[in-house]
C-alpha cells in the first residue's frame, strides 16, 4: 500500500508558520543547527510537518536565552534527563541575574530617593522628626580627626565598601559620637555607616525616636557653623542631645561636580529637657 505523502513547506511557509523571517532559518541551516528536510527538484529548500515540533522546540528554548551552542549539545542527546538538567543549570543562573538585577534596581531607587531629599531640602532650617528605628552596618575601622588626616575618610571608605561587598554607588554616612559632639569636635568622626537594605536583623539597631535634623549646603568646610547652629538651635528649642550624629551625603561627587550644591544632612538624637 502507497504510504501517504508528508506534508512539505517552502522556506518562507515555514518561516511565516512559526512568525519568524527566513534569514533565521536562512542562518540555522548555515550554522547546521537546524536543516531542510530536504531541497526540492528545482533547487529550493523545503521543511516537513515533522520538522514542526523540533523547531518550536528550538524557538522556545531560544525564547528563554539559551544559547547556540547550549540548543546544539541538547539536540545532540535529547531526553527528559538532559532537558531537566539543562533547566536546572539555567534556573540557577537566571536566579543570580535576577539578583543582580533586583540589586541595581534597589540601587537606583535609593539614588532617586536620596537625591530628591537633597534636592527638596531647606538649608539651614532645624526641624525635630520622629525617625523609625533602623540597622545600620558601621565600618569596623575609626577614622578619627579628619582636620590632621583628610585623606583617611576615603581611605576607610574604599575599606568599608570591600568589606561589605558593596557597590561605589552605595551611599555612606559618617558617624560623629555624642561627646564629640558636645565637646564641638565634629572633626572627629567615629566610623562610617550604611542601611542595612533588605535585610531586617543584621546590623546594629539605631534607636527610633526624636531626631534634630539640618541640611547644610556647600563645602564640607562650613560644616562646623552648620554644627554650632544646630546644637543652638537644640538648647533654644528646649532639647538636649541623647545619642550620635549621623551626617548623610545626599548630593556628593556621584551627583555633582560643584561642591556650592553639595549637600549634607546631620542627624542628632534629642530628648525633651525636664520640664521642658
Amino acid at each position: 500500500m502507497e504510504r501517504k505523502k508528508e506534508l512539505t513547506f517552502s522556506t518562507g511557509e515555514f518561516a511565516a508558520f512559526f512568525g519568524i523571517k527566513k534569514d533565521t532559518l536562512f542562518y540555522y541551516d548555515k550554522i547546521k543547527l537546524f536543516c531542510p528536510a530536504g531541497v526540492s527538484a528545482n533547487g529550493y529548500r523545503y521543511y516537513t510537518a515533522s520538522q514542526i515540533g523540533p523547531f518550536g522546540t528550538l524557538l522556545a528554548l531560544r525564547e528563554m536565552k539559551m544559547s547556540i551552542a547550549e540548543i546544539r549539545a541538547y539536540f545532540r542527546n535529547q531526553s527528559a534527563q538532559q532537558l531537566r538538567d539543562m533547566a536546572a543549570a539555567q534556573l540557577a543562573k537566571t536566579t543570580g541575574e535576577i539578583q543582580k538585577l533586583y540589586e541595581i534596581k534597589r540601587l537606583f531607587e535609593q539614588i532617586v530617593t536620596v537625591t530628591q531629599d537633597g534636592l527638596s531640602a531647606d538649608a539651614g532650617q532645624v526641624t525635630i522628626q520622629t525617625l523609625p528605628p533602623e540597622h545600620l552596618l558601621y565600618s569596623s575601622q575609626r577614622i578619627g580627626g579628619l582636620q590632621e588626616n583628610p585623606q583617611r575618610w576615603w581611605d576607610i571608605y574604599s575599606s568599608f565598601l570591600q568589606e561589605t561587598g558593596s557597590s561605589g554607588a552605595v551611599y555612606v554616612g559618617s558617624v560623629i559620637a555624642q561627646d564629640k559632639l558636645e565637646a564641638g569636635q565634629y572633626g572627629q568622626i567615629d566610623r562610617l555607616f550604611i542601611r542595612c537594605a533588605g535585610t531586617e536583623h543584621a546590623g546594629v539597631l539605631r534607636e527610633g525616636g526624636d531626631y534634630a535634623v539640618i541640611y547644610h549646603k556647600g563645602d564640607y568646610d562650613g560644616l562646623p557653623k552648620t554644627y554650632d547652629r544646630l546644637l543652638a538651635e537644640i538648647r533654644r528649642l528646649g532639647w538636649l542631645i541623647d545619642g550620635n550624629a549621623y551626617e548623610e551625603y545626599p548630593i556628593a561627587e556621584l551627583a555633582s561636580s560643584r561642591v556650592e550644591e553639595y549637600v549634607t544632612k546631620i542627624s542628632v538624637k534629642v530628648k525633651k529637657q525636664p520640664n521642658g
